[in-house]
């Protein structure tokens, strides 16, 4: 009896859209999706660390569930309507978009306003969030916390883990450490299990407290 051909569940755009955003909860930078009026449909790990920073101050934030304390920062939301007072009706919004920076504590945003194009949806917000020390503060001091949570690690991975929290990237730390990428990616893994976190943006925030 030949074998009938298998179609795709009916569930298949849905369990697309949840690998979607596990993929993007991994990526090193803050998403925030927002509606025109400014209400958020979806954020990532490290958009809600950002916008922590940004309405709380570094300690704090470090002390909070960022997911459950989630709230756009004013000075985003002034950005956001002062983006969408900017474009006109009728233009293309997305080529318009606008960057907002706190130097002092290394956060930066790139807010977009986007029409899906074709589909008739109302424009939403896309924004991408940075949150990195400046690398001037390299030098300051280890807390006694973040030297308990260094002496988790080995000695290979705490070389990691400062750089983390001096800003450096991947590829700027296998670098520095004369190390292959993937060897740092292999390494930053333990860390962030070591540690109980899921992001090199956190194991800053606690090695900065």
């Amino acid at each position: 009896m030949p074998s009938r051909p298998v179609s795709p569940p009916p569930e298949g755009a849905a369990l697309r859209l949840v690998h979607y955003e596990t993929m993007l909860e991994e990526v090193p930078v803050g998403l925030l999706l927002l509606d025109r009026g400014l209400q958020p449909l979806w954020f990532n790990a490290e958009a809600a660390l950002a916008c922590a920073v940004w309405n709380h101050g570094e300690r704090k934030a470090a002390a909070l569930r960022v997911r459950e304390a989630f709230a756009l920062p004013p000075t985003l939301a002034e950005a956001c309507r002062a983006l969408a007072a900017a474009c006109a009706p009728g233009t293309e919004a997305s080529a318009h978009p606008r960057v907002v920076s706190d130097h002092a504590r290394g956060l930066h945003a790139r807010i977009k306003l986007h029409t899906p194009g074709g589909t008739g949806s109302p424009p939403a917000f896309h924004v991408q969030l940075d949150y990195r020390r400046p690398r001037g503060d390299r030098h300051r001091p280890l807390s006694p916390g973040a030297v308990a949570l260094l002496a988790r690690l080995s000695e290979r991975e705490r070389e990691v883990a400062m750089r983390v929290r001096e800003g450096l990237r991947t590829a700027e730390i296998a670098a520095t450490l004369r190390r292959s990428p993937l060897t740092i990616k292999t390494q930053l893994a333990a860390i962030f299990a070591k540690l109980g976190v899921h992001s090199r943006t956190r194991v800053a925030a606690l090695l900065n407290r």
